[in-house]
This record gives C-alpha cells, structure tokens and sequence, in this order.
C-alpha cells in the first residue's frame, strides 16, 4: 500500500495527479448509480476505488491478477471492498449477455490492449447505455513512460490512437463527446445516437 502511495506521489510531481484524473472522468461520464456498471482494466484500482468512493458499486476485471491484488488491498484500505466486485476476466471474451450493464467504463486500459478493436466491440456488446474510455495523451505518455523507466522497465504503446478509438465508437453508431483534461482524453459515447 506504502508503494502504491509512492508511486501516485511520483505521478503528482512529473504532473499527471491520478486521483484528479479519476474525479474529472467521473464528473465529466454522467453516471448513474441506478443501473449496473464495469469496468474494464482495473489495475492497480484507482478508478475503481474513485467509483466507489463516490458511493457506485461495480463489477471490475482485469487479467492481471497481481495488478487485482493491489487493487483489492487499496479498496480494503479505504473501506470500499464491499463495492467493487473483482474478477479475472479476458476483455477480448467479456463472458456477459448484450447489454448486461448500463454503463461500461474503461481509463488506461487501450493502449495496453492487444487487441483493442475486439476489446471495444465487447465493451458496446455489453453496455446497453453508455461506454466512457479514458486514456493518457500525449502528455500522460511522457510521464507513464518517465515513470515506468524509473521501474526499470518499458512501458507499452498504444495499438489504436484515441482518433481511431473515437472513430470506431462512431462507426458502431454511437454519439460520442470528447474532453481533453492534462494528461488524458476522455470518450463518452452514448448509445442509440445516430451516426
């Protein structure tokens, strides 16, 4: 837990403060706490444990079962287990009905897909309202990169860009609004709209 303090420290000062970047998505996606919500990369649990703070309950997966076993520690340590239901799942095989969820969310999650176009089609398959996609720009890439080089290890590229991310939310037929904040864009696409 003291690492993961660190590390969000570490973040702070090259200029990307991730709990604020958790709070703007938030306020920035509309989201409802009448209806059910996932979230597609929980990594370390920093969006999740936003989410929950925020008094949302949430079915959150990830592949990465270290990276789940942060998370779960962070969520134990704030007092927001009982909200945030972690699972090891495949975001390319999303084992959920169409439209399952009313809201689907995923923040610096594509960029680490590897097979993002499938990831995203799984992600619309299954939210019956509405898909918020977060991720770093250009700026955030610096700092995760600065960051991850300090760990001793690379951090991985994006396969699909946010332009192309946008674009393949439109062609799905959804209507989708984009925020720029410091260190990431956010997508919130809203199904039912026309193309």
């Amino acid at each position: 837990m003291k690492r993961n303090m660190e590390r969000l420290e570490l973040f702070k000062k090259y200029g990307y403060d991730i709990p604020k970047a958790r709070n703007y998505i938030i306020a920035k996606a509309d989201l409802t706490k009448d209806g059910s919500m996932l979230e597609v990369g929980t990594g370390r649990g920093h969006m999740a444990t936003a989410l929950a703070q925020k008094g949302f309950k949430l079915i959150s997966i990830d592949l990465d079962k270290k990276a789940q076993d942060v998370a779960r520690m962070h969520l134990k340590a704030t007092k927001r287990d009982k909200s945030v239901i972690l699972k090891i799942m495949n975001a390319e095989k999303l084992q959920y009905r169409d439209d399952y969820f009313t809201q689907v969310i995923s923040v610096n999650f594509i960029h680490h897909a590897k097979n993002p176009a499938k990831c995203l089609k799984g992600m619309i398959r299954v939210a019956k309202n509405k898909l918020i996609i977060a991720d770093i720009n250009k700026r955030g890439e610096r700092i995760m990169d600065k960051v991850h080089r300090l760990d001793g290890h690379n951090h991985e590229g994006s396969k699909m860009s946010l332009k192309e991310t946008e674009g393949f939310l439109k062609k799905a037929g959804m209507k989708v609004k984009v925020y720029r904040d410091t260190c990431q864009t956010v997508l919130i696409a809203t199904k039912g709209a026309s193309k």
